[in-house]
């Protein structure tokens, strides 16, 4: 891990705030380019989502911008710029600022009393809930991780129907939210923490249903950070469940200007993105309404956070290809507004396991298992997936 020198990085933090002070500069200057000087760009393709996603070869990641003029593709070339060079300072500092989870002690989060407690694993670093019929006899088990700016009991609904098939189901806090929130001077997104908790949280399951079968599965940021922890501890897993993943996004071009200007602003000062997250996600008046109110659920983000965010998720096909043997489900809603079908798509291609495959969700949007989205259909789909892949003896080893 690297050491994280703060006079130095100070001074390269405002050497390039400079840089991006003169981006910003050459931005404004384009506003008096006549309208006339025009550049050819990329243009979106005429065939439909479905189809796209339907025809998986040749999909390439490269955005679906259509750019009618010279300033309008040098301003988002701007952006893109700025993105590279703070996401390749931020998630240094990040990682160095990272206390290692297996040190942490899990008393010190305050008890959070509402209606997903339905348990706790005692032995672990992070907030865990856990949902087990212990009338039922158990089959394979389930660690989940939830997307960005939910928590944990966002599986309770998948959590009791799964327990109730003889699937227990364990669901943890990603650094930075549900209650996390809640510990001081631990409240901020933190990846390498997380995985550093899913590792200790997977040694903890092993421990206590031996010789089961452990299945990871995320969605959305959750997804991305099961895949990273599949590649990085494979040896501690049997599957992946990995649902809308990719870090390929509809506006993604808007959002991360919006980024940019607030990290002027300040770059520790939180912004809402909770709203415009919230209207991609769904069409669901309900929905909506229940992930505003939700207490539990983070809308506000610091500039420097959502950066972190977006350089973990660029990191995806890297993941995927680490993935040598394991078997993976890819899970992605034909009618997702906030990821492109294209781009997880393109994500799975990139698996080099030989073992894989990707279910498309007709009627889906951008969450398939939390906050009570998904059908029984999806629910047999998953069941049946992990009843193949189910193994009779351990297959993990539990490396101390």
């Amino acid at each position: 891990m690297s050491t994280f020198c703060p006079a130095s990085a100070g001074a390269r933090g405002r050497s390039y705030l400079r840089a991006v002070r003169l981006l910003l500069v050459k931005i404004l200057r384009l506003q008096t380019l006549p309208k006339s000087e025009t550049i050819q760009g990329m243009r979106k393709p005429s065939a439909s989502v479905l189809t796209a996603v339907v025809s998986s070869t040749g999909i390439g990641i490269a955005d679906r911008y259509r750019f009618s003029t010279l300033k309008g593709g040098m301003a988002v070339a701007v952006v893109f710029c700025l993105f590279l060079i703070l996401s390749a300072f931020l998630p240094a500092q990040a990682e160095s600022e990272s206390p290692k989870a297996e040190k942490q002690v899990a008393a010190a989060f305050k008890p959070r009393e509402n209606a997903h407690n339905q348990g706790r694993v005692r032995r672990g670093n992070a907030p865990c809930l856990s949902w087990n019929d212990p009338a039922v006899p158990i089959k394979a088990v389930f660690l989940c991780v939830h997307g960005l700016g939910l928590h944990n009991g966002t599986y309770e609904p998948l959590g009791k129907q799964l327990s109730s098939l003889g699937y227990p189901v364990y669901a943890i806090d990603v650094r930075g939210f549900g209650s996390w929130m809640e510990a001081k001077g631990r409240e901020c997104v933190d990846f390498e923490g997380c995985l550093a908790d899913i590792k200790s949280t997977l040694k903890v399951i092993r421990r206590a249903h031996p010789g089961k079968p452990v299945f990871l599965l995320g969605e959305s940021m959750g997804g991305a950070i099961a895949l990273r922890a599949v590649a990085r501890y494979p040896e501690l897993v049997d599957g992946l469940v990995s649902s809308v993943p990719a870090g390929d996004r509809f506006k993604q071009g808007q959002t991360s200007l919006k980024v940019a200007l607030h990290f002027l602003a300040g770059p520790d000062r939180p912004m809402n993105v909770g709203e415009s997250v919230i209207k991609q996600a769904t069409d669901k008046p309900e929905l909506r309404a229940a992930w505003q109110n939700d207490p539990l659920a983070r809308m506000k983000l610091s500039p420097k956070e959502l950066i972190q965010f977006q350089s973990f998720m660029n990191q995806n096909h890297e993941s995927a290809r680490e993935i040598k043997d394991k078997p993976v489900l890819i899970v992605q809603g034909v009618l997702d507004k906030l990821v492109r079908p294209e781009g997880t798509v393109e994500l799975f291609n990139k698996l080099s396991t030989p073992d894989k495959e990707i279910a498309l969700i007709p009627n889906g949007e951008h969450l398939i298992f939390e906050e009570n989205q998904f059908s029984n259909q999806v629910v047999e789909k998953l069941v049946a997936w992990v009843e193949l892949h189910r193994k009779n003896d351990a297959s993990a080893i539990i490396k101390e």
